[in-house]
């Protein structure tokens, strides 16, 4: 398989270089001796060359052009020209207009050498190729054992129910810090902060409001389930835990109504009988590195989705949407970018960071709203089961909070950062905590998940106010100094975005494989790579005759900024709807239905809440089958204006 990736991959490179030389014909000569230099490169150390060593050379130089220098690196790809020229050889004349030949960043730097640089050098970082076992193994090693290094969760969540007599008596960020027995005027100044995290904690709570089940919807996510693979009816809760119960009664949160209850009580365990785990998944992330996920139990991950509901609508509607926005990464991708011109805000990024928050740290962040910590405890997944790691035990108990995979792993982990940046920051300038210094900070602070952007002045007590909290700084990811910043999958170098396009696999007939072809053709071409974007457009058209679209358009197609042009397809004046069609072939996901015979239907109806009218029919949901179906479109759809659309007719 990796013989056909390394095949194309080699021939997106031919047209970077094209697309190179006609934004610099004079590095010519150049261009054609770093492909020969690739060629070679590819012939000795394969695909890991193209997805592994490149990438790597660029996160040096990105590194480089934070710190405005470059420096050697002994990194595959980076050897430099000579002892007095410190620049490498490969793509010598892209680096010559950024930095001197001694590395110093150019006065005169070119800003689409940099977005050349990083995009020959990124084109195959996310390629679609499963990781060899022993790094999946690996990774679960350094999961188990950044696990084994947080502190065991205290009573409150290792109990299976508490009483209604139990004493909720919980420790604030304060104290915690207090205990850690430290001393000097930097924790002193540690001390304030974790203070001052305190109060914030508690108008996190006041804004968040209380939380009652009822209020919000339940639902299904649309991933997997811990209890089995493949299709299975979700709306049929056979193990509803005691944990569940104690904050989600199952006749209330699991039934349409109480008489369906009593009637499924035959099949449904009793609370209590058992408590389910979430179960290890490792999926692709980059060549060397998987994404370890848990699929959530089905009970859990229902009320986790009530959960999720809360958090995102209370926080839309409040003061946090000035700092958060979870469905919406451009609040990041803005002060990204503003970061990057002015050099005042710095973009922060953790590692494993939801594998590094503790049961302590939500404890104290919602200290104020016990509502929402018990209801976060009682969904909470305590024990997770993997069978990939032979050296392993297949059962382990967490001690994080929750694994990716949760559906409250994202909003909590979110408010706590930002509960901790809002500290940092008024910690920092030495300003009380009051909803209208939190305000201010509108614009300097924002937080989607671990992609944090916090002013460089904080950035220091930031830091270390995460490292006492267990949480890991990515060095390698983190930017405060120069003018390169990265976050939420923005890069931008000056106030320029440099982000580049990546190539995934090879071109099949597929028509997963068409549909995420042509999104990528559409991505290079957007980014005025017209040379990289004909091959790849190219290598679809083969298979079919997918069409060109302006690209305003929402039609799948190649898009252009010309508008849709060269078109060879059937076109015809539809009579009945008085507009001209053209028929065009549409990637389309086919989902079918297993009709249910129990009255979990209509929990299901109740859940979906279809449209009046909306064809809609109940059962499992069995795994979407991709199609490639030619279909009659209306012309104006693929942007054809109202002239051309008549010229046709």
């Amino acid at each position: 398989m990796s013989k056909s990736h390394v095949l194309e991959l080699v021939q997106v490179y031919e047209a970077l270089f094209r697309d190179a030389l006609c934004t610099y014909p004079t590095l010519g000569d150049e261009f054609k001796m770093d492909l020969a230099r690739l060629l070679r490169l590819v012939e000795e150390r394969g695909i890991h060359f193209l997805c592994v060593d490149l990438p790597s050379a660029c996160k040096h130089l990105d590194r480089c052009l934070s710190d405005g220098l470059y420096s050697t690196s002994g990194l595959p790809a980076t050897r430099r020209v000579s002892g007095r020229v410190v620049i490498p050889v490969f793509l010598r004349g892209l680096y010559l207009k950024v930095f001197t030949e001694s590395g110093c960043l150019r006065s005169d730097y070119d800003h689409e050498a940099i977005l050349f640089l990083r995009q020959i050098l990124l084109v195959g970082k996310k390629v679609d190729l499963d990781c060899k076992p022993r790094e999946v193994f690996k990774a679960i090693e350094e999961f188990v054992e950044v696990d084994n290094l947080l502190p065991e969760p205290d009573q409150f969540w290792s109990e299976d129910c508490p009483s209604d007599s139990y004493p909720i008596e919980f420790a604030s960020f304060a104290s915690y810090f207090d205990s850690l027995e430290h001393s000097g005027s930097a924790d002193k100044a540690l001390s304030v902060a974790f203070t001052n995290l305190d109060r914030i904690s508690g108008l996190v709570s006041s804004a968040l409001g209380p939380y009652r089940p009822s209020e919000w919807n339940f639902k299904h996510g649309p991933g997997a389930i811990s209890e089995r693979t493949g299709p299975v009816n979700k709306y049929h809760f056979v193990n509803w835990s005691e944990r569940l119960e104690s904050a989600y009664p199952l006749a209330d949160c699991g039934f349409h109504n109480h008489l369906s209850w009593v009637d499924a009580c035959d099949t449904v365990l009793e609370p209590g009988s058992s408590e389910p785990f979430s179960r290890m998944i490792s999926v692709r992330k980059t060549l060397t590195k998987p994404r370890l996920i848990a699929a959530e139990p089905s009970e859990n991950q229902w009320c986790q989705q009530n959960l999720w509901h809360y958090f995102r609508e209370r926080s839309e509607a409040t003061w946090l949407s000035s700092f958060i926005s979870f469905g919406d990464q451009t609040l990041n991708q803005k002060l990204c970018i503003a970061g990057s011109r002015t050099g005042q805000l710095a973009t922060v990024d953790l590692s494993a960071a939801s594998d590094r928050l503790t049961c302590h740290a939500v404890q104290c962040l919602f200290q104020h709203n016990i509502g929402l910590l018990q209801a976060l405890r009682a969904s909470r997944t305590r024990y997770l089961h993997q069978s990939i790691h032979p050296g392993l035990p297949e059962l382990m108990a967490l001690r994080k909070f929750s694994t990716m995979g949760s559906a409250c792993t994202f909003p909590v982990e979110s408010l706590m950062f930002l509960g901790v940046a809002l500290a940092a920051v008024l910690s920092t300038r030495k300003l009380p905590v009051t909803p209208s210094n939190v305000a201010s900070l509108s614009g300097e602070v924002a937080v989607f998940g671990d992609d944090i952007v916090i002013p460089v002045d904080s950035r220091v007590l930031f830091c270390r106010m995460l490292e006492v909290l267990h949480f890991k700084i990515n060095d390698s990811k983190t930017y405060w100094t120069g003018k390169f910043r990265e976050s939420c999958g923005v890069d931008s170098y000056a106030g320029v975005p440099c982000t580049p396009a990546y190539w995934r696999s090879p071109t099949t007939r597929s028509p997963d494989s068409i549909a995420s072809k042509v999104e990528v053709t559409n991505n290079f071409y957007l980014k005025f790579f017209v040379h990289t974007a004909a091959f790849l457009a190219s290598t679809v058209r083969r298979e079919y005759p997918i069409p060109s679209v302006s690209v305003e358009s929402g039609v799948c197609g190649f898009k252009s900024f010309l508008g849709p042009h060269s078109n060879r397809h059937k076109t015809r004046l539809n009579g009945g709807l008085q507009r001209m069609e053209i028929l065009i072939p549409r990637p389309t996901a086919v989902v079918k239905r297993s009709p249910v015979t129990n009255s979990t239907a209509l929990l299901q109806y109740f859940t979906e809440d279809p449209l009046p009218g909306t064809p809609w029919v109940h059962g499992v949901t069995q795994r979407p089958v991709q199609r490639v179906r030619t279909g009659w479109v209306p012309l104006v759809d693929l942007g054809y204006c109202a002239e051309t659309v008549q010229r046709v007719q």
